[in-house]
Order: structure tokens, then sequence, then C-alpha cells
């Protein structure tokens, strides 16, 4: 009807010249959009899988020299391993933060893993299942939540207020035949079955009885392998052998600066068990995918939340060759395993180098799904697509950085710019530099030390040609060391400022 009309008021003669114009236009215009970019209509499903405490090195795909993990060493054959993955903290709740928000936890308040009641992610924070929700998203959530510090009560956001049509959630960890569970704001009697496989059944329900009409958002927080570090027998009985005693041997720990006076080596199939215990339920869920015929338009994310925990018995978490765990901000406790599996957009078994960081994963998953990301507050994280998909540079106009104000190892602020991660620690405290947990002034509060500290100490690494973080080089760089000092500050003073004040524990 419209070209009749046209070639009827411009004559056959202009009306080729306007075809062959908007034909041009068309060209130009696909030319110009991204590779990457899906097609509206095939928009794809996303799923969102996140293990608790999982070290750098505790897959077999990692380089585990103890550890079966079959099923996701799979996932990895068929994507891409994040080789410079780092987890927004850490700590459990800050990274978790991260992921949902884009932003440094700092920014939103959530200073801390959810121990005090204050602890929470505002209303007035915008989330990714949030925005796939409006943009027509079936949204989920399956797993340990801990981003509440008062769990299922009406004057605290719960995962319904921040995006999820659909939730089963549990406040923390939960190990065998647990108690706690809420599904959309019910409390439920004990489930009846290992981590995992709760949380996998759960998901694999829903899926079933989803709109197909519609693409989906699926969040699996496993609860694996953080305390309660249990597992079935069948999968403890894999790890009793003299074949794994000698293999444990090999196993490093984050350095002297991690103190593992607690460790039993007696218990080291617990853990090693429990990690083979997600695998195989990781495997049973992408099985599933499979039969359902979802694999191939779904992206798949599997990654830690931060590294691996130190201070129990049955602590064999490894981050491999990196300085530090769980709590650290040296790379043992922020730079964790990652995958991604997106078929026909990412090379099947492809290693990546390019740093992706918790906070990169809103506007990443907001790009391929074609939503824009909130323009009324600072996103910290960047779109890493181009870089996995195409090898385009990725614009990332802030610096990633990381904070805790407790953290352990002598420094509790960092910052990596390309290869180069500067850090420094938080004065005044009691013990500046010191390998145990950072101490504020005895009559500072928590938010005191958090809001008015400031940063010395600093140091410099370069992650390129010292993973480990053993050469510092700021009396060998002092152009870089003044350049990344002045920007760490600046990024410091605006993050701090910008963070709510909170009551935490007065001055405990």
């Amino acid at each position: 009807m419209i070209r009749c009309l046209i070639s009827a008021c411009l004559g056959k003669k202009f009306f080729h010249r306007w075809q062959i114009l908007c034909a041009a236009l068309v060209f130009v215009v696909q030319a110009s959009a991204p590779k990457w970019l899906p097609a509206n209509e095939d928009r794809p499903n996303i799923i969102f899988m996140l293990a608790d405490d999982l070290g750098y090195a505790d897959l077999g795909c990692f380089g585990s020299p103890v550890i079966k993990t079959p099923n996701i060493d799979r996932l990895a054959s068929q994507g891409v391993q994040l080789r410079q993955c780092y987890a927004a903290s850490p700590n459990c709740s800050p990274a978790r933060t991260g992921i949902l928000t884009g932003r440094s936890p700092y920014r939103v308040g959530m200073y801390d893993f959810a121990r005090f009641p204050q602890l929470h992610i505002p209303t007035s924070e915008v989330t990714l299942p949030e925005l796939l929700q409006q943009a027509g998203y079936q949204t989920m959530f399956a797993g340990k939540w801990h981003c509440s510090g008062r769990f299922n009560v009406a004057n605290q956001p719960q995962p319904g207020d921040h995006g999820f049509d659909h939730w089963f959630a549990h406040a923390g960890n939960f190990g065998h035949n647990p108690t706690g569970f809420v599904r959309n704001g019910k409390k439920l009697p004990k489930q009846q079955g290992w981590m995992s496989e709760i949380v996998v059944d759960e998901t694999l329900r829903w899926l079933e009885s989803r709109d197909t009409n519609q693409p989906f958002c699926t969040f699996l927080w496993f609860s694996e392998p953080h305390a309660p570090v249990v597992a079935d027998d069948e999968f403890l009985q894999m790890y009793q052998n003299e074949e794994t005693d000698a293999a444990a041997k090999q196993l490093k720990f984050g350095g002297p600066q991690v103190n593992r006076t607690k460790a039993d080596w007696n218990q080291k199939h617990h853990f090693f068990g429990c990690v083979s215990m997600l695998d195989h339920h990781v495997g049973r869920f992408l099985d599933q995918l499979d039969e359902m015929g979802l694999a191939e338009n779904t992206i798949v994310v599997f990654t830690s939340d931060n590294g691996p925990e130190h201070r129990r018995p049955d602590s064999f978490g490894s981050p491999g060759n990196l300085r530090g765990a769980k709590g650290h901000i040296h790379d043992g406790g922020i730079h964790v395993p990652g995958i991604i599996r997106w078929p026909g957009k990412i090379e099947a078994g492809s290693v990546s180098q390019l740093p992706v960081n918790g906070t990169d994963y809103l506007p990443s998953l907001c790009a391929v799904a074609g939503v824009d990301v909130p323009n009324d507050r600072v996103i910290d994280g960047a779109n890493v697509f181009p870089g996995l998909t195409t090898g385009e540079s990725v614009d990332r106009p802030i610096p990633m950085m990381w904070w805790l104000y407790h953290a352990r190892g002598g420094k509790e602020v960092a910052m990596r710019s390309g290869d180069w991660k500067m850090l420094a620690h938080m004065m005044p405290q009691q013990n500046p530099g010191g390998h145990e947990d950072a101490r504020k002034p005895k009559n500072w509060s928590i938010m005191k030390f958090i809001k008015e500290s400031r940063l010395e100490g600093f140091s410099l690494y370069n992650l390129r040609n010292d993973a480990e973080e053993s050469q510092e080089l700021s009396q060998e760089r002092p152009e870089e060391f003044q350049k990344l000092r002045s920007t760490m500050l600046e990024l410091f003073r605006e993050i701090q400022q910008e963070g709510p004040v909170l009551q935490l524990g007065a001055n405990k």
C-alpha cells in the first residue's frame, strides 16, 4: 500500500530512486550495528549460576590437581574461560550486590555481608532482573539470597521487590534437608535433598511452567562450597584414597599471609566432594536444557562470589598461584573462575584474558537483551561482550575497584587499570598492614571508618607480568604510580561520598 502511494505521488522513476535510497540506508544501519548483537526477535535467554566461596583453581578446567568437575569443564569447552574474571568484592553480600546493580557495592551501601539488619539493596537501586523484566523477560531466582539484613520481612525489599517474578530463596547458606526456604514470600517446610539439587529442581520446574513465547532470565545462586561443607557419600568417597592424598599436596592456598591454622587434612575430602556434588547438579541442569531445546539460544554464566575460605577445618579451596584468599583484596580474594557460553556468538573452547568484573554483568547482559542501562546514576561496570565475541576493545571509563573495610592481608582498597593494580589501606587503623582483619580505631564507629578514612600505604603491581603480586613496583615505575594513585584517590572519595550512612552495630 505504501509503495503504491509513493509510486502514484512521485512517479515510477522517483519511486525506484526511493527504493535504492532505502536499501542503502538499511545497509548502512546493518553495517554499523555491532556484530555481536542479536536481532531483537532472537534475544537470548539468560542463566546466571553463582557458586559460593569457590576458588580460582577449584575446577578441573581452571587447573585443580584434585577436584573432578567434568560437567563444568564441558560447559567451559562449549564457551569461553574467563582467565581474568573478578568478583565485585572479596565478600559475599557486596559481591552479589555488584552483580545485581552494576555498581560498586559501597555506592549502594552494602558495606559488609548481610550480618547487620540495616544492610540491604534499596528499592531506589535498579537491578538487572528489573531491567530485563521491564523488557519482557520472565525472571526467576533460586538459591542463596543474602542481600537483605532482614530476610522475608515487610519493611525491607526481598527478591520479588528487585525484579524476580518467581523466587525461591534462603537467607544464607544451607546444607542437607534445609529449613528456612521461602517461595514468593511464603515460608516453606523443610526441603528434602542437597543444596544444589534443591535449587536445580526448583529451576527446572519453573522452566517447564514458563510462557514459552517470552525470553527468560534465571539466577541459580548455589550454596556450595561455602559452609556447611557437606556432600552425599558418593561424592565424598571419590576422594578417600591415596591418589587424592598425593594430588592434594600440590594445592596452594594463597601464601603465608593466609592463616590456615585450623585446617584439618582429614576433612579435605568434604570440600572436594562438595565441589563435585555441585558439578553433578550443574551437569544435570545443563542436560535438561539440552533436552528442552533451550541451549542454543541461551547465555549461560558460571562464576563465584569471592575467593576460597581459609579459616575452617574443612577449608581446602585454592586460589592457585594467586596471593590471598576470601576477604583479601589481593587477587586470591577476588580473582575467581568465570565461564560464559553463548552458542554461535562466543567461540567454543576459547580462553580470554579480558578483565571482567562482577559489576560488568548488568551492562553486558542488558546490551544483549536490547535494554538501556540507567543514565541517572553511576554504573561502574562495562559491556564486555564486544571483547568476548569479536575481539573489539571494551570501553571501561571507570577502573575496577574493590573495597572491604575489614579486609585481611594488609590492604583494604584496590583498583585495577589495564595490567596495573594498586592497593592501599584505610587510615587511621589499629595495625595498618597486618595480615589479620583490618581494625578501625577503638573510638570510631564502623561508619566513621568507612566515611572518614583516608588512603595510605599504596603499593603497585603489574598483573600481566606478576599475577602473584610478589614484585612491588612503586619505586621502579613512579609515573604509573603517581597517575594511578591520583585516579584511585579520586574514585575512592567519590564512592565514599555517595555511599549512604547506616548505623552498623554502633561502635562495635
